[in-house]
């Protein structure tokens, strides 16, 4: 039997690091995370974890806490939690967002650490219709992705200078109970408020919250137990997505079934532009993402489309 990791998360609090401190304890690891103050940290005493009182921005204490830790995991999101980030925001929390994960990079070598696994999203890859998406594709963000997907090359080259592996997880949309899946897209239904947006032929790729996670256990045992190299680590991507890209309307209708509701209507993105432009760009972005890499990893997902997935998320949202 393995010997358990000492797993260190930076947003274990949020909507994926919830599902990833679960995940890593079913596995029998060891989970520490970094809350900003005591309230804090009692809601990952709550999920199992051992908190760790610190910021990502400013040096501390919770740096040398960390030493001699297997992996560090970066699932932390910009901006206010709960609150749309909007367009004026981009610059600024962009250079926030890149900071706390640079930061996350120098720390985890500092501490000898095997190796980091940072956040992405499909968002970042840009509009690609109907075609194909892989790791070898661009980073070209959209929406939301435009507050993360830029920095890529920055944290590349500063975990490639800095000798630390790092692997770049790209999710789908994520999702489950929590976040926007529980907290907007499904009241909207229950309001009658849902709507496509345009024609919603985009495709969306997306990914239950429960495999997503199981991908972050998979890449961090790997690192974590593999043998330390003297050759320079290369950063990578690993696209974590189910098997069926979906289109957006077929996505909504899917979503209306499993709640008993009717197929929402489609407005133009005209229209839907009220509520933000970000928001537009990214329900309408068409990302066809595939998961090879994933599955070379060794990730079997339990939910491997809506079809499965969708009910699961549904009823745990029901149950609160």
């Amino acid at each position: 039997m393995r010997v358990p990791l000492k797993i260190f998360i930076a947003g274990g609090s949020g909507f994926i690091g919830r599902h990833l401190i679960k995940a890593f304890r079913a596995h029998n690891h060891e989970v520490h995370g970094l809350a900003r103050d005591r309230t804090r940290g009692k809601i990952l005493e709550s999920l199992g974890c051992i908190p760790i009182i610190g910021n990502l921005l400013t040096n501390g204490p919770w740096e040398r806490t960390i030493e001699h830790f297997d992996v560090a995991v970066g699932c932390t999101k910009p901006g206010k939690r709960g609150q749309a980030p909007a367009l004026a925001q981009i610059a600024e929390l962009l250079k926030s967002h890149t900071d706390a994960c640079s930061n996350l990079i120098l720390s985890a070598h500092a501490a000898k650490m095997r190796g980091v696994i940072l956040t992405f999203g499909v968002l970042s890859y840009g509009d690609h219709g109907e075609e194909w998406v892989d790791e070898e594709t661009p980073f070209d963000p959209v929406g939301y992705g435009k507050f993360i997907g830029t920095a890529r090359h920055a944290l590349a080259h500063l975990s490639e200078s800095k000798r630390i592996r790092a692997t770049f997880l790209v999710p789908g949309w994520v999702y489950g109970n929590g976040s926007w899946f529980k907290d907007q897209l499904v009241p909207a239904f229950e309001t009658n408020q849902a709507r496509i947006v345009g024609a919603g032929d985009n495709y969306m790729s997306l990914v239950h919250a429960t495999d997503l996670a199981e991908a972050y256990v998979l890449a961090a045992e790997e690192m974590g137990y593999a043998p330390r190299s003297e050759d320079r680590p290369v950063p990578r991507n690993i696209n974590i997505v189910d098997d069926e890209p979906v289109r957006q309307k077929d996505w909504m209708a899917s979503v209306a079934r499993v709640l008993g509701k009717p197929i929402p209507a489609s407005i133009p993105a005209e229209e839907a532009v009220a509520h933000g432009q970000l928001w537009v760009e990214s329900v309408t972005c068409s990302g066809r993402v595939k998961n090879e890499k994933a599955k070379a990893m060794g990730w079997k997902p339990q939910y491997p489309s809506i079809q499965q997935g969708l009910p699961a998320a549904i009823e745990a949202v029901r149950k609160g």
